[in-house]
């Protein structure tokens, strides 16, 4: 057997009986070191390690899920709810529609598909089921709609692609941006179907003053995103500068207009920050050690030349990789597969001439879908435990949902200019 073969047994190995991501690949770095060829110091592991961590663009990860933190401690969500509900809860199954929306706004604000979920299903799930909804169609719905989240700029998800492929951070922003809203008006439209096949009930109409009001007290709140994107769009700002920017507009907001935020609940927010972003900075570090050692086996330029010998087309190809992204997001983490299995096909992306920007967001797509499918889907397990079902009563009301994704996953990877239009709009 070839050490390449035993590198990854190693690691998958550990994987399915839950050994923690960092672990399993620092150990399977380990074996590689001990199997190669060519002589390797184990010293190369902690100083590769400091290596895939030492990025400033990957500083923005702590400040955007600070962000998103602060956002739900302080009401901003519970202001979007109330603004979203204003204008779309009258429609058949209203409160899906609105945790669409939610979901939308608040993508531009956290970055995560889990911190989105768990924000908007602590507030919609038990309201969903005081209007009548089942527990299960409002846990599924609201982890399809927290898809969304790492689609539309800014995004945890593309930080971590740019920073394992040296691809642009703004122009993945960007290029997520319409399939975001494609797939959240894809939601919308199967939520109405479906709500009027189960007769899903609907919200009072509201008027006029009503919406004028909801808008108003909202304003800060939907003027967060427009803030962190736009300093990074006009050049103003970096992406980890622009995080910056969000969290202090968060806090602002949450203890000026709002007076909601409390200094316990905003330490409360900076501690769970602090650790889900170790976690994260942790996987990363580890990644770079295990994809040194692929690049000594040389296991991208293997996979390259058999790439190439199969297929010459740029769309097979990116069919084929999407087989491989639903089967792998089904029993992977999202961050490992950015780190270890997107490098080794970015040499194959560039021989084939596809745009880094369609594939990053190609593969960003497929993951999320990854996360509300069993047996790993950790959005499906997060939704799960806030609505206390199964995965089985879960999957019951979430396959038109995951149809949706799929139809807009293919709509994306068959036509890059839904992709790429508006990056090259704003960079040239």
């Amino acid at each position: 057997m070839s050490p390449v073969a035993i590198i990854f047994i190693v690691f998958f190995s550990l994987l399915l009986i839950r050994i923690p991501v960092a672990f399993c690949l620092i150990t399977a770095t380990v074996v590689g070191i001990w199997l190669s060829p060519l002589p390797m110091s184990l010293m190369m592991v902690p100083t590769t390690m400091w290596q895939g961590v030492n990025s400033f663009v990957l500083l923005a990860i702590p400040f955007f899920i600070l962000m998103g933190n602060l956002a739900l401690a302080s009401g901003v969500t519970a202001r979007l709810v109330e603004f979203a509900g204003a204008f779309v809860g009258h429609i058949r199954g209203g409160l899906a529609h609105v945790s669409v929306i939610v979901n939308m706004i608040m993508a531009g604000m956290s970055g995560s598909d889990l911190a989105d979920a768990a924000a908007t299903g602590s507030l919609l799930i038990p309201g969903m089921r005081k209007a009548g909804y089942p527990a299960a169609y409002a846990a599924s719905i609201i982890a399809g709609a927290a898809t969304i989240g790492p689609l539309v700029p800014p995004s945890v998800s593309f930080i971590i692609f740019a920073a394992a492929t040296d691809t642009s951070v703004g122009r993945l922003f960007l290029g997520g941006a319409t399939p975001g809203v494609m797939l959240g008006l894809l939601l919308m439209v199967q939520a109405y179907f479906v709500a009027r096949r189960r007769k899903y009930p609907r919200e009072a109409k509201r008027g006029y003053a009503d919406r004028i009001k909801a808008t108003f007290i909202s304003i800060p709140a939907l003027t967060i995103p427009v803030i962190v994107l736009g300093s990074i769009l006009t050049g103003i700002a970096t992406p980890t500068e622009a995080a910056v920017v969000g969290v202090i507009a968060v806090i602002l907001a949450g203890t000026v207009l709002y007076r909601t935020l409390t200094l316990q609940s905003s330490v409360d927010a900076a501690v769970k920050a602090a650790r889900t972003a170790a976690s994260i900075l942790f996987i990363i570090a580890s990644a770079a050690a295990f994809g040194r050692v692929l690049t000594v086996y040389g296991v991208a330029a293997d996979l390259v030349n058999w790439v190439t010998s199969v297929t010459n087309s740029p769309l097979a190809f990116l069919l084929v990789v999407n087989v491989i992204y639903l089967g792998l997001g089904c029993v992977i983490d999202t961050i490992p597969i950015l780190l270890v299995v997107v490098p080794l096909l970015m040499p194959t992306v560039n021989a084939l001439g596809i745009d880094p920007i369609h594939f990053g967001v190609v593969t960003v797509f497929n993951l999320l879908i990854g996360l509300i499918t069993p047996p790993y889907g950790l959005t499906m397990f997060l939704m799960c435990r806030m609505a206390g079902i199964s995965f089985l009563e879960f999957w019951k009301y979430c396959w038109p949902i995951f149809g949706a994704l799929v139809v807009a996953l293919m709509i994306t990877t068959t036509f890059p200019v839904i992709v790429t239009w508006l990056p090259n709009l704003v960079f040239g």
